[in-house]
């Protein structure tokens, strides 16, 4: 009978019994197999260590030494190290990597241990479960989503920033999931193990593209059966102390329920306890927000630039906000604008009463304090630091005052203002507890000591007090041993490695007394300890341990008093962050002159004077001149803009200024215009720019027709259409037909308030069939030595000329080239005056010729195809189709008809 081979070691260890390890190796190797996935950080000594896999990982993702120590199991054992004082950086770079850590600490007494001494992972830091401010990044969440898919590619999304507090619910299909990714940009996503392998490769594509600068979002497989909808409903209902989910509109989200029942497992799992501030629930429906597909939140550069850089973007235009929290809820609203004009309307409201106050009385008020919103999350979680909490103090005064303060602002012109302006006042007895129990400047770490103020624990004070006075005593034992031995540099100290120690030079060593025992010999030096002496340091050193017991007990005391404060903190939080939101947009609108929206009922979209908000503002900056503002007018009569002109003239500038305008104008910001009006919008979307997705095995091209048939397949009538340059990635014919084709379904059918603009002059005949498309072009004029000079102006009418060749001699193309290509496109230009005027695409078929007198011939099968064809009955796709039948036919037909020749 063979023998079974043994089970694999966890973490690349030897395949060896448990036994056949050394005892320090066990209780690694145990601990490491209940976190297979995780990195184990090891704690030994002054580092933590990582052995095996883990050490070999480590040392590859941290770029730190990979050695080798002792043995185990026969074998060497590969380590790598990281110094305990400075491990927040190296998990900062992990985390930043989509890793996980868990954190094993020493959890038994050293001195009493037989063997190595106890040890338990007593966190697990994961990229969506931080609340460490050393990990967080100030201006954004980091979001944990659950995704569940149910039935018929259903799916079911939890997500929550455990920083933040209030749990999330959605349902989607799978086909829309990639727009849930980009909106929610989810630092970690929970799935299901048995998730097929073609979707979880799908899945790790959508997330790798979320990532910006070396960061990537990490994907966590988990056992199926977390995935639990009844389980879901259940554990929901326990967190927000509810009998049903009625009153949040969830009753009815299976599939969203098995995701929250993943996510809170997951949570609690990671951070070692219940997740008791999160007693907020929000369900999300995809036709509250106005949908910004990630080709539009990439193309509008609204929170990193084209290159992934964070400016200049919208977002940091907008964010001049005092606080963290202002920023994080800033950063929300642009990416979630409601369709609903209800809250825009509230924060205009609002915006024009800090207009008129001036937006540093806000501000000035606001500037300097606390995170509110990630200390409430760490109070709740008892993380919290003891300088944290003492920054609380101040923090809850000047909200106090501020509240205060707003009793003289015209808050019946905002009810907004008027409904934030309570929670300001947190309960009298929070701030007065803090201020009893710390130090105005407490210790960073509650395990150093100096925390708790004086008088807040009799008990306490009365330890200190023994400390306090071994500072007299010391110096009064030095005196009385001096003149007893004779010894005048004789010196009576303390270090935490050896206690209480008289020391003696090695010159004075023929006067140390005989009751003098020696603790230490150094190079030039002897320590001694007496009895008194001895008898003190166990009175002082016990003291010291008891004071610092003490204190820690009197910090997780503290920590449960404010447990009940936590939704007043919530609260104050969430004002301050609105307030200082609402601030930033009063101040950029009065600084960079911009007017408040208004908004109707009827669709359309009616701006004066528009501005680009990021270019005018860099204009500004460089002194490059002012910027040529336009106006537009899209509505019930006008729904296509057919924008020609030459490269560099402002085409895409123009688009996307009315984009920026529009989803501003969403979210209740003032606009970078002289008016505007605004109808019912439910969706941006854009197709801009040449670019090409190989991993995906996407060229330029394809990548340009997938984004295109996306914003067919969704738009509406309601919605904003950006289309930039479409059909340039192929032939002239073939662009020519697909922009043709598409322009004409954007009209036709969709009828979505449409911007396109093209090369293809051919598109400007448009408006002749089109009753809803116009014509307009940038403006540009032929300077002396033939230089372009670009107005930048919209005009009537289409463009006369593209100005390519003068376009390519600004950009520094050699002059033999510009030469030879303005020759050859006077030669074109001439040829083409010549021949047969260009196919008109929208004109009805031309009559055939009446035929020569001549034995009759077989009518051609071209006008045959055309005859049977009835134009009023083919869709877009069939269209073209048939216009690559009828080529076909048309170059069958020549070439027989040369071979006849």
């Amino acid at each position: 009978m063979s023998t079974p081979p043994a089970p694999a070691a966890p973490g690349g260890a030897p395949q060896a019994p448990l036994e056949a390890h050394t005892p320090m190796m066990q209780q690694y190797l145990r601990i490491k197999a209940q976190h297979p996935h995780t990195l184990v950080f090891y704690r030994m000594g002054d580092f933590y260590e990582l052995f095996y896999d883990d050490a070999h990982k480590a040392a590859r993702l941290l770029d730190i030494t990979l050695t080798t120590r002792g043995q185990s199991a026969g074998a060497p054992i590969p380590m790598a190290g990281v110094p305990v004082h400075s491990v927040e950086s190296y998990l900062a770079r992990l985390v930043r990597l989509g890793e996980s850590v868990a954190i094993c600490e020493q959890v038994g007494d050293v001195a009493s241990a037989k063997g190595p001494v106890e040890r338990q992972v007593v966190r697990i830091v994961t990229p969506g479960t931080l609340t460490d401010a050393e990990l967080l990044t100030d201006k954004a969440d980091a979001v944990l989503l659950a995704l569940h898919r149910g039935a018929r590619e259903h799916c079911g999304l939890a997500w929550l920033a455990v920083t933040e507090g209030t749990l999330h619910l959605a349902e989607c299909a799978w086909n829309e999931l990639r727009g849930w990714l980009a909106r929610l940009a989810p630092q970690e996503v929970l799935a299901s193990a048995e998730l097929p392998a073609p979707l979880e490769a799908q899945l790790r594509g959508w997330l790798d593209g979320l990532g910006s600068g070396g960061a990537r979002a990490a994907l966590t497989l988990r056992p199926a059966w977390h995935f639990d909808a009844a389980l879901g409903q259940r554990r929901l209902c326990e967190q927000l102390q509810v009998a049903s989910l009625a009153g949040w509109g969830a009753q009815e989200l299976p599939a969203a329920h098995a995701a929250a029942a993943a996510l809170l497992d997951y949570g609690e799992h990671a951070l070692g306890q219940r997740l008791a501030h999160v007693r907020t629930l929000r369900v999300v429906r995809p036709q509250q927000w106005i949908d910004l597909p990630p080709a539009t939140r990439r193309n509008l550069e609204l929170t990193q630039t084209l290159r992934g850089e964070p400016a200049p973007t919208l977002l940091s235009l907008l964010d001049t906000c005092a606080t963290a929290m202002g920023s994080r809820l800033l950063r929300r609203w642009l990416l979630e604008p409601p369709r609903d004009r209800a809250p825009a309307q509230a924060r205009l409201q609002a915006v024009g009463v800090l207009r008129a106050l001036g937006p540093e009385t806000l501000r000035g008020a606001l500037r300097g304090l606390a995170d509110v919103e990630r200390l409430a999350a760490r109070v709740a979680l008892k993380q919290v630091r003891p300088r944290e909490l003492a920054a609380l103090v101040p923090t809850l005064q000047r909200a106090a005052q501020l509240a205060a303060d707003m009793q003289g602002w015209p808050l019946e012109q905002a009810p907004l203002l008027e409904e934030l302006q309570p929670a300001l006042q947190a309960p009298q007895e929070l701030p007065a507890l803090l201020a009893r129990a710390l130090l105005p400047q407490p210790a960073a770490q509650i395990r150093d000591g100096g925390v708790i103020a004086p008088g807040f624990d009799a008990e306490l004070d009365e330890l200190r007090a023994i400390q306090s006075g071994a500072d007299q005593f010391l110096l009064d034992l030095e005196a009385r041993e001096r003149a007893r031995t004779g010894i005048a540099n004789l010196r009576v100290q303390y270090n935490r490695v050896h206690g209480f120690y008289i020391e003696v030079t090695q010159g004075q060593l023929d006067k140390v007394p005989a009751d003098y025992r020696r603790r230490q010999t150094l190079k030039n030096a002897e320590r001694f300890i007496t009895p008194e002496l001895k008898a003190f340091e166990d009175k002082a050193l016990s003291a010291q341990e008891r004071a610092l017991a003490r204190e820690r007990w009197l910090y997780e005391r503290l920590l449960e008093d404010l447990q009940p404060f936590v939704p007043a903190l919530t609260a104050l939080a969430r004002a301050l962050a609105t307030l200082d939101a609402l601030g930033a947009l009063a101040e950029r609108s009065l600084t960079l002159n911009w007017c408040a929206p208004t908004f109707s009922a009827q669709p359309g979209i009616e701006i004066r004077a528009g501005r680009h908000p990021v270019v005018e503002a860099r204009l500004q900056e460089t002194g490059a001149g002012p910027f040529i503002p336009n106006d537009t007018l899209l509505d019930a009569r006008t729904r296509l803009q057919i924008i020609t002109g030459p490269n560099m003239g402002g085409k895409s500038t123009y688009m996307r200024q009315v984009a920026l305008i529009v989803l501003l104008a969403s979210i209740g910001s003032h606009v970078p215009a002289d008016a505007c009006r605004l109808g019912p919008i439910d969706a941006i979307h854009t197709r801009i720019g040449a670019a090409d997705d190989l991993a995906n095995a996407q060229s330029t091209f394809m990548l340009e027709m997938t984004e295109a048939a996306q914003i067919l397949h969704g738009a509406s009538e309601h919605s904003l259409v950006l289309m930039d340059e479409i059909g340039r990635g192929t032939s002239t014919y073939d662009g020519l037909a697909l922009a043709s084709a598409i322009a004409t379904h954007l009209h036709d059918r969709v009828r979505a308030f449409t911007l396109f603009a093209t090369h293809y002059f051919e598109l400007t005949q448009l408006p002749a069939r089109c009753p809803g498309a116009v014509n307009l072009h940038v403006s540009a004029v032929e300077g002396k030595g033939r230089d372009i000079v670009f107005l930048h102006r919209l005009e009537p009418g289409p463009a006369s000329r593209s100005y390519g060749v003068q376009v390519a001699r600004l950009a520094g193309v050699p002059a033999p080239v510009v030469q030879h290509a303005r020759q050859l496109l006077a030669q074109l230009e001439q040829a083409g005056a010549a021949a047969q005027p260009q196919l008109d695409l929208f004109a009805a078929p031309a009559e055939p010729p009446p035929p020569p007198q001549a034995p009759a011939i077989e009518e051609h099968p071209v006008l045959q195809r055309l005859a049977e064809l009835d134009p009023d009955a083919l869709s877009p796709r069939q269209a073209l189709e048939e216009l690559y039948h009828l080529r076909a036919l048309l170059t069958a037909s020549n070439e027989a008809a040369t071979r006849l020749r």
